[in-house]
């Protein structure tokens, strides 16, 4: 039996446990079509064919999350959590774009 890996954990749903889709994702792995791994397994080859996708969704998840926090733990995100400075144009233009916008749905009434 082969053993499942946590991106299997994360792809398993109620009638497709983490063995079966490590056993999908390893047979894919050897180049097997989906319809012979579909036929081997008992599946439908769209079944196959979503298996892969959770599976594969939950690599790039991961990968994502994982470059995420290396980008944080570098220190170059802590500029963009800061809040502006009162008065900063940028805030200040922001605010009086939205005052005029306020503005001209009163005299339209």
């Amino acid at each position: 039996m082969i053993q499942p890996d946590d991106f299997a954990r994360q792809a398993a749903r109620p009638r497709s446990p983490p063995e079966l889709v490590m056993s999908v994702v390893m047979l894919r792995r050897k180049r097997m079509s989906m319809r012979k791994i579909a036929a081997q397994h008992g599946l439908c080859m769209e079944g196959v064919r979503q298996i892969l996708l959770r599976y594969s969704k939950a690599q790039s998840s991961a990968a994502a999350d994982a470059e995420a926090d290396a980008e944080c733990d570098d220190g170059l995100m802590a500029s963009v959590r800061e809040t502006m400075p009162a008065g900063h144009p940028v805030s200040m233009d922001a605010i009086w774009t939205g005052l005029e916008r306020w503005r001209r749905i009163d005299e339209t009434r």
